[in-house]
């Protein structure tokens, strides 16, 4: 069966979803849900994700080139889609979601409590594409609450990580398997 090419990236699915938290030169916070996202090293802990040039997490990081990565369990699935919406620049979209947040050990942008594991990230470089950027980011802080990281990796069945199929579609990976 062929697939359009506008749907390929569909059949690498699903991916994790995160919010993006980031703070404009105000120190105005920011939250915004990305599945195009990705690891891209582990020594120096690089990670990269796609957004738009018109997004504010594009311009906040522009300004003050940090971001801190925060994993969204299933609980907090509808709080994280309603950051998704387009509410106008200086707007805390986690203040509209009802989500705490606490400052980060070692940039600007806060951690979202509810995330059970967060990447503090400052900017490594930008790959700009002609209608999106790819923002690589050095990951200087990594933090998991005590549950969620456990024998030396991510605990799904405490965080069940949601995932993201297509537009409303999502997954929740909620066992390990091993070969």
């Amino acid at each position: 069966m062929q697939v359009d090419l506008r749907d390929a990236y569909l059949l690498i699915a699903p991916r994790p979803i995160v919010l993006i938290t980031t703070v404009d030169k105000q120190g105005r916070i920011n939250a915004a849900p990305m599945s195009w996202v990705t690891p891209v090293e582990s020594d120096p802990p690089t990670v990269a994700f796609s957004t738009s040039y018109e997004s504010d997490t594009y311009h906040n990081i522009c300004e003050t080139e940090e971001f801190v990565i925060n994993l969204v369990p299933e609980k907090i699935k509808k709080q994280m889609y309603l950051c998704s919406k387009n509410f106008p620049r200086g707007v805390n979209e986690l203040e509209k979601a009802k989500l705490s947040w606490e400052p980060s050990l070692k940039v600007k942008p806060p951690r979202v409590v509810e995330c059970p594991a967060n990447l503090e990230c400052k900017l490594d470089w930008k790959h700009e594409g002609p209608e999106y950027v790819v923002i690589g980011g050095r990951v200087v802080a990594a933090n998991a609450q005590r549950d969620a990281f456990k024998d030396g990796r991510i605990n799904v069945s405490f965080v069940r990580p949601l995932l993201h199929i297509s537009d409303k579609n999502f997954a929740v990976a909620e066992r390990e398997i091993g070969l």
